[in-house]
């Protein structure tokens, strides 16, 4: 059961960095085709974790836990959501949204999925390495966008 719960908030977590994206979009417009790209991977690492999640429930003796655990993401979640909200509030500077953004796709990049669920069946197991790559094209394409957007900032100037 605590691996489909894992599974599942894997998935809630990709639909909330969407949902940041798409915030981005708006606060910098300019670049909304780059954020609203970004928005629609996270909707497809949402449904690529939809197929593991009924992997899960079919096959259980096929998975196992890996090193990250459910309360640590439960814990990215919360900051998920209070960095929306805050970003949602317009409390904190726009150059906040996209720092948290990197933040989070650096920490995913430590913490990718493969190491949240374990699987040997190779269908899923490369699907998981693409789940996992896809934080890294994030974080890399992040940083291109900050430098971009604000030019000859250090990432700290704003904060």
């Amino acid at each position: 059961m605590e691996l489909a719960n894992i599974a599942v908030v894997l998935k809630q977590n990709e639909l909330l960095v969407a949902e940041l994206y798409r915030v981005c979009k708006k606060l910098f417009p300019d670049y909304s085709r780059e954020f609203e790209a970004l928005a629609l991977e996270e909707e497809g690492h949402a449904a690529i974790i939809d197929s593991l999640i009924e992997e899960i429930a079919e096959k259980p003796e096929e998975w196992s836990h890996g090193k990250v655990s459910l309360q640590t993401l439960r814990l990215i979640q919360d900051q998920l959501k209070n960095t929306l909200a805050e970003v949602r509030s317009g409390s904190c500077s726009s150059r906040y949204a996209l720092t948290a953004l990197r933040s989070f796709e650096q920490s995913m990049c430590e913490r990718s999925a493969e190491r949240a669920l374990v699987t040997e069946v190779p269908e899923y197991k490369h699907l998981l390495t693409l789940f996992a790559e896809g934080f890294d094209n994030h974080l890399r394409c992040l940083q291109d966008l900050e430098k971009k957007i604000f030019p000859g900032k250090d990432l700290f100037d704003s904060l």
